[in-house]
């Protein structure tokens, strides 16, 4: 677990988090280009002296991960992609400061234009919604990982969507992905227990008519059927009482 210093530095990344999903939502329309949001990453981490943390991770060549339509995870900001009206957008930003080289990781989801472009894509980013602060009100201390997992499943189910079973959330802290993980299913009262002081990034990543997915080339993974992918996720702080949402 982090101590109080690096759970603070966790907090400041948090700010330089919210200014890029800030400056992401007022700049993507019809016609914005995924090196564009590549770029802004890199302008903004720069300007506050820290890391984009995928760049350059297992060879990953991009600052953000921009998954489209299909591509439910780790979609590349690739020089011909073309955002426009109606596309169900990810935006996975992952920052590591330079100081205590602790990590805060989240993401969110929308759609290019006004929601009524795409009502299934709008209606699957309130779906996962709910699932993260369903799994997120579970999430404090006496209580088990499965906790978190099952109230998850039971918003996207209940949704009439399906949980992507092979993508999880996980530990987070000096390192991206630590123990435990966090699977988006499970039983209540199962799995490790909840400690005061454990940061978790909780992503639920939902389907829209599967939730098997197919790996098919260049880090990219695509909802197997053609359908629509979306996750969100936060980077949270247990507490004794209500989990703190650090990003």
């Amino acid at each position: 677990m982090l101590n109080e210093k690096e759970i603070n530095r966790l907090r400041e990344n948090a700010k330089v988090h919210k200014e890029v999903f800030d400056e992401i939502r007022k700049r993507v329309k019809n016609g914005t280009k995924a090196t564009e949001i590549n770029a802004l990453c890199h302008e903004i981490a720069k300007k506050h002296n820290v890391v984009c943390g995928f760049k350059g991770v297992y060879g990953f060549p991009d600052n953000i991960c921009v998954s489209v339509n299909d591509v439910v995870v780790h979609g590349r900001a690739r020089e011909d992609l073309v955002l426009k009206d109606g596309d169900l957008v990810t935006f996975d930003f992952w920052i590591r400061d330079k100081k205590y080289w602790v990590n805060t990781d989240a993401a969110i989801s929308m759609v290019v234009g006004w929601d009524d472009k795409n009502p299934t894509a709008a209606k699957m980013i309130e779906v996962n919604k709910k699932a993260l602060y369903a799994g997120i009100a579970k999430a404090r201390a006496g209580n088990r990982v499965g906790d978190i997992s099952a109230a998850i499943q039971a918003e996207i189910v209940s949704g009439w969507f399906h949980v992507v079973r092979d993508l999880t959330g996980h530990g987070i802290g000096k390192n991206l992905h630590e123990k435990p993980y966090v699977y988006n299913y499970g039983n209540p009262g199962s799995g490790p227990v909840l400690k005061a002081g454990m940061t978790l990034a909780i992503e639920p990543i939902l389907g829209e008519t599967s939730g098997k997915i197919v790996d098919e080339w260049d880090w990219e993974i695509y909802i197997e059927d053609g359908s629509l992918g979306c996750q969100y996720e936060h980077t949270i702080l247990i507490t004794e009482g209500e989990a703190e949402i650090i990003i």
